[in-house]
């Protein structure tokens, strides 16, 4: 497979009607690979929060440069793959005694709740690694727990469990407790998203609708042969994205010297400004759950099939915008793209037919083949623009076309 360095920011994933041809799959999940990297500058005149320094499997934290009023933050995420093979249930003997103390109940986790007990063994029961206990108990919370900030709905983990219901904080909760009820050492983060950005008010992220900013939080899985790990059950599993700033974690400390003060909330006059970004994620699978629309980083064999490259002019230099159509008889799912690049997700086994349009330019059809299992780079070509193009064939109504970030 050729290695994918492609510097994308938006993806495209495809669904076609089923019936008659090979369809992708209804999967909703979309795992990511790459690195992510975003430099934020804070201003506060009134100071700015103490940030620490901190690394995990995935994430890394650490100051640039600070003053009294400000500071350049560098969050950098590497979404390789998480390859924990520790199995499950893992002896107690075997874990390092300071990861003990994330093994019992805490305030609102309540990890000796017989109710939450069972459900968690019951998820777990078949599971052969850490990793993928950890996995069926996000699944089941994030498939059947609905997010509500309300100020009424109570947010420890006793309640969401029963109401099925909770924000960040509840969700954190629950998680943690149903983790360390089995046995998996949990701990829970607190941090900031920075609003106006993609997981800022009204944006989204891999087609991940985030609600707004603020304070919030997240949940860390020990895993004893690759060590602590972020998860944001509202977002994605198994890593979190630069956009998550890290306040602080219970039970360790990270701020040695008791710095205390200042501000991380834009309501208290806290800007945030991108200095640099670099991204070279991209979603290379699917998975079939959890069925709601999160983002995944890979930790096993590779689901569904995937196609993906460039769309170029006949001088090999990627179109700005068009669209990709996939043909299902005489109709068609259209999915934009932008800076040529494209990427569809969760094929079966099979041949796809795809028509690219782009304005000026010559129409052009391919059949594509697609294998379960397997990433395909296919770079696709243009002919020389036209002036005037041939009658187009029909594409599906609005109500038909799926457009994600």
């Amino acid at each position: 497979m050729k290695t994918m360095v492609l510097l994308i920011s938006r993806a495209f994933f495809l669904t076609i009607f089923l019936g008659g041809w090979i369809s992708p799959a209804w999967a909703d999940t979309k795992v990511l690979s790459g690195k992510h990297t975003i430099i934020y500058d804070i201003v506060n005149p009134l100071g700015v929060e103490f940030l620490p320094l901190y690394t995990n499997s995935s994430y890394s934290q650490k100051i640039l440069q600070e003053d009294q009023f400000s500071k350049r933050l560098l969050i950098e995420i590497n979404l390789g793959p998480l390859n924990s093979k520790a199995s499950f249930p893992i002896p107690l003997h075997q874990l390092p005694w300071e990861m003990r103390s994330f093994l019992g109940p805490g305030k609102d986790m309540p990890v000796n709740e017989g109710a939450i007990v069972w459900q968690a063994k019951q998820l777990t029961q078949n599971a052969g690694t850490m990793q993928e206990a950890a996995s069926a108990i996000f699944n089941w919370i994030v498939d059947t727990h609905t997010y509500d900030a309300g100020r009424n709905t109570p947010q420890d983990g006793r309640s969401v469990f029963y109401n099925k219901r909770g924000s960040c904080v509840g969700y954190t909760n629950l998680a943690i407790a149903m983790l360390r009820s089995v046995g998996i050492p949990a701990r829970y983060a607190h941090g900031y998203l920075p609003p106006g950005y993609d997981w800022g008010i009204s944006k989204k992220y891999w087609g991940v609708q985030i609600s707004g900013g603020g304070y919030h939080a997240w949940v860390e899985v020990y895993y004893p042969d690759l060590g602590w790990t972020f998860s944001d059950l509202l977002h994605s599993k198994n890593f979190v994205d630069p956009f998550h700033v890290l306040r602080y974690i219970d039970g360790i400390n990270l701020n040695p010297w008791n710095i205390r003060g200042g501000s991380l909330d834009v309501e208290e006059a806290t800007t945030f400004t991108i200095f640099k970004e670099e991204n070279t994620t991209m979603a290379i699978d699917q998975l079939a759950s959890p069925r709601k629309d999160i983002l995944a980083r890979k930790t096993g064999a590779q689901q569904f099939g995937t196609i993906y490259g460039l769309i170029k002019d006949a001088s090999g230099k990627p179109v700005p915008k068009g669209t990709a159509i996939l043909w299902e008889g005489n109709r068609g799912k259209v999915i934009p793209f932008e800076k040529g690049l494209y990427s569809l997700l969760g094929l079966e086994s099979g041949t796809y037919r795809v028509t690219i349009r782009v304005e000026g330019y010559g129409e052009v059809e391919k059949s594509l083949q697609a294998i379960k299992g397997e990433v395909k780079n296919l770079d696709i070509f243009l002919p020389p623009p036209a002036s005037t193009q041939p009658p187009s064939r029909p594409v599906s109504k609005s109500s038909d076309v799926l457009r994600t970030k």
